[in-house]
This record gives C-alpha cells, sequence and structure tokens, in this order.
C-alpha cells in the first residue's frame, strides 16, 4: 500500500483509534481517508454535520472503518462528550490529529474583542479542551501520539492583517511544546504540523485579503501549493513508531518556505 503522496504508508498503525477534528472538509478530511488507508479506526469529529458525515460515508464505501461525531470544540461539554463517546464504542484513543481551525482576518486595530476571541476560541482554547481529553486517557494508558495543525504563520509573520489568526497558531505551538515535556515520561508524544500554503477552502477563501494562492506562489521555491494529501502523510509518519524519538516539535510542511 503507498501514502497520498505516493510513498509507502507507514506500519504498525492497523487497527489504532485516532480521532480528527475539523475532519469534514481539506486537510482533516484528507487526512482521516489517509489513516484508515492505513488501516486505523477512524472518528472524524466537526461541527459541519453534513460535511462530516460524508467524509465518514466514503472512506467506509472505499472499505475503511469510520464514524463521524458532531462537535465544536470551543464548547467543553461537547468536547467531553466526543471523548467519551470514543471510548465507549473503541475502549481508548490511541491517537489525535488536532486540526479544527478558524481564520482570522483584519488588521489588529480593527478586530473587535469578540472577532478576536472567536479565533481563539478554535485555534487555541479548543485546541486546549481537545488536548486536555487526549492526554489524560493516554497518559493513563501509558501510549499515545497526538498531532496539532499549527502552521507557518506560528513561526514567521507572513502577511499583515491576519493578527488574530497569527497569534492563535504560535499559542498552538506552545501548547504542543508543553504538552509534549509534561507528558514525555508517560509514554505520549505530542507534535505539529505547520502547513503552508495547501488547497483548501481557506486558502481560497484569503484570496480577497491576503492574495491566497496568487500571493503565496511567488513566496514558495518550488512555486507549487501543497495538498492535503501531502500533509497527511507528514501527520501518519508522526503518528508511526518510525518517529518514535520525535517530540515537541512544530514539523513544516511547506515547499521551502520556512528555509527562505
Amino acid at each position: 500500500m503507498t501514502a497520498a503522496g505516493g510513498g509507502a504508508l507507514p506500519t504498525g498503525l492497523t487497527g489504532r483509534v485516532v480521532v480528527v477534528t475539523g475532519g469534514s472538509t481539506g486537510i482533516g478530511r484528507a487526512a482521516g481517508a489517509a489513516f484508515a488507508r492505513a488501516g486505523m479506526r477512524v472518528v472524524l469529529a466537526s461541527r459541519r454535520i453534513e460535511a462530516g458525515e460524508q467524509a465518514a460515508a466514503e472512506i467506509k464505501e472505499a472499505g475503511g472503518d469510520a464514524c463521524f461525531l458532531p462537535c465544536d470544540v470551543t464548547d467543553p461539554a461537547q468536547v467531553e462528550r466526543l471523548f467519551a463517546a470514543v471510548r465507549g464504542t473503541y475502549g481508548t484513543v490511541h491517537h489525535a490529529f488536532n486540526n479544527a481551525g478558524v481564520p482570522g482576518d483584519g488588521r489588529l486595530v480593527d478586530l473587535t474583542p469578540d472577532q478576536f476571541d472567536a479565533t481563539f476560541a478554535v485555534n487555541t482554547r479548543g485546541l486546549w479542551l481537545c488536548l486536555r481529553e487526549e492526554l489524560r486517557l493516554m497518559a493513563a494508558q501509558g501510549f499515545g501520539s497526538i498531532v496539532n495543525t499549527t502552521s507557518v504563520h506560528g513561526q514567521r509573520t507572513v502577511f499583515p492583517g491576519i493578527g488574530a489568526y497569527v497569534t492563535s497558531k504560535h499559542a498552538a505551538a506552545a501548547l504542543t511544546r508543553v504538552a509534549a515535556l509534561e507528558h514525555a515520561r508517560d509514554g505520549v508524544r505530542v507534535n505539529a504540523v505547520a502547513p503552508g500554503p495547501i488547497e483548501t477552502e481557506m486558502l481560497a477563501a484569503s484570496e480577497a485579503a491576503v492574495g491566497g494562492a496568487t500571493t503565496w506562489r511567488g513566496l514558495i521555491p518550488s512555486g507549487v501549493i501543497g495538498t492535503p494529501e501531502q500533509v497527511a502523510d507528514v501527520v501518519l509518519w508522526l503518528f508511526s513508531d518510525a518517529s518514535s524519538y520525535v517530540n515537541g516539535q512544530v514539523v513544516a510542511v511547506d515547499g521551502g518556505f520556512l528555509a527562505v
């Protein structure tokens, strides 16, 4: 079997349970499909119910094991119910891909407190709420691997006018490192992927504000926009035993942008 990018799939993941937040579209949807091809049991979570159910159905039609559970990661009660439901069905969680995220357009001086808070509610607080449940489960069993989605914007301020998003992604990278430090002795690894420009709805929607793919092609050494499947392949590697000594890292999937 091969990964979405054409390489060999990581071994040793068959039968493991993985939760994917933001699993209804874009990177999360592609990742869910890639995880299923690797033999994992996939739980997709999102507040976009119709799209999430369709994504799970596509995985099952392709022969994979998947289900969809609605969840708004900004709501602590919904996050708790999500992981309680997964534990009730599968007994545990071996892996998690915390991918739910929203943009945060607007110059800092023009944002309202509610707009700023709405970005952090998903990208930072929602990430923490999911991490809290995942780390409790994985620490208790002495095993687990978590991957968070940050962004190259969390390592370099690329464009003006998206300050809330940039700041929230810096915080997501910090959460990744703190969680890794606090649970390294529990057998739990926590890493992150930092995508550059990826062919998603979010990139398309950024065209008006910051030039979207048009601007990005001038910033990437190859001039090529990445695909959700390329990000999914890196997450699979971070889940696998092939990355067993990788912990607390933010891995850029950016076509070389941060190397410039």
